[in-house]
């Protein structure tokens, strides 16, 4: 049953425009009326009407987007979903800007960052950083200046953001592992391919990975190859040899596609098990060859609905009781499912 003011009125014993001033938050209340209102609203569960509010405060919050690059094919999705979400809540006092930043090197993102928390142009920001620890000083700048900001997709769990809206990199690495496993029960040799740097989200995937493995207590043997996202870097023969011997490889960075196609082009599939994330159309098309065996989706346009959703109750309607985490679920893809996870 929705509670209206009437509802927390009657419970009261007070008059309904009284409390009607203190949901909008205007003048002519007592402090111990308005806290009387807003504890016997918390404990009734209500929530404002978006609509009702915005008309009697026409109050307008803009909210940046601050998305990475690359991989294209992942942060085109998200971007996408982010805008038609946020259709839905022009109406209500929402507007949002999104801009996409090179990520890589990291300063340039940061920098970005804080030139546009310095203009202070905007009421709320939304960031995908590239690393945890690099960017915690700069959100609690912009935190203690009174500016909310929420992380999307990679997060900073030391800083003081609101809150995050993604997936669990560590438990996203232990499935990748489980994964491979159960291709086959002869592994000798595996492969992580991973970013150079090690980010907060590389870490934890790659410490889910060995953990499975651990846990597990089998002989296999992991090695690392450590690549950028724009740029593969297989010439050195080391790491020819490595993915050649190799048994199975997986690509924890956004280089999957990059990386089936060497497999395809070098090895012509040599039976290796291939795991990776996230989908594009090269990647399905390596799915139906067999190059790829399996992927993991973040499913992106969750991630940004959810995060749409929250930064409209926190900025828009002032709710700020539940800013917990909201960790978006891990969708394995093989060649049967995939035609449902790629828009062409």
């Amino acid at each position: 049953m929705k509670v209206t003011a009437k509802m927390i009125a009657k419970e009261l014993g007070i008059s309904t425009a009284t409390v009607d001033r203190v949901l909008n938050n205007r003048n002519g209340v007592s402090e111990k009326t308005i806290r009387r209102v807003k504890d016997k609203a918390a404990e009734l569960g209500y929530r404002p009407n978006a609509a009702a509010k915005y008309l009697a405060t026409q109050k307008s919050m803009d909210v940046a987007f601050i998305l990475p690059v690359i991989p294209c094919y992942f942060w085109d999705e998200l971007e996408q979903e982010i805008s038609n979400s946020a259709k839905l809540y022009e109406d209500f006092g929402l507007n949002v800007q999104i801009f996409r930043v090179d990520s890589i090197p990291k300063e340039i993102q940061i920098n970005f960052i804080k030139d546009m928390l310095d203009k202070n142009i905007y009421d709320a920001y939304v960031i995908s950083p590239h690393d945890a620890d690099p960017y915690v000083e700069i959100i609690n700048e912009g935190v203690r200046k009174g500016i909310p900001i929420f992380t999307l997709n990679n997060d900073v769990p030391n800083s003081n953001r609101i809150s995050f809206v993604g997936t669990d990199y560590y438990s996203a690495g232990y499935l990748a592992a489980e994964l491979i496993q159960s291709f086959t029960k002869e592994l000798r040799n595996v492969v992580i391919i991973r970013e150079d740097e090690n980010t907060y989200q590389m870490t934890n995937k790659e410490k889910g990975f060995r953990d499975y493995f651990a846990k597990h207590k089998g002989q296999t043997n992991i090695q690392t190859i450590p690549v950028m996202s724009d740029h593969i870097q297989l010439s050195e023969e080391w790491k020819r040899e490595m993915l050649f011997s190799c048994d199975a490889i997986y690509v924890a960075n956004g280089v999957l596609s990059e990386m089936a196609e060497h497999i395809d082009n070098q090895y012509n599939k040599n039976n290796k098990i291939v795991i990776g994330h996230d989908m594009s159309e090269k990647i399905h098309h390596y799915l139906q060859s067999n190059v790829i065996k399996s992927v993991i989706c973040q499913d992106p346009s969750s991630q940004a609905r959810w995060t749409v959703q929250k930064v409209f109750e926190y900025v828009v309607l002032e709710d700020k009781k539940d800013q917990s985490d909201t960790i978006i679920k891990l969708e394995i893809v093989t060649k049967a499912n995939a035609k449902y996870y790629i828009n062409y």
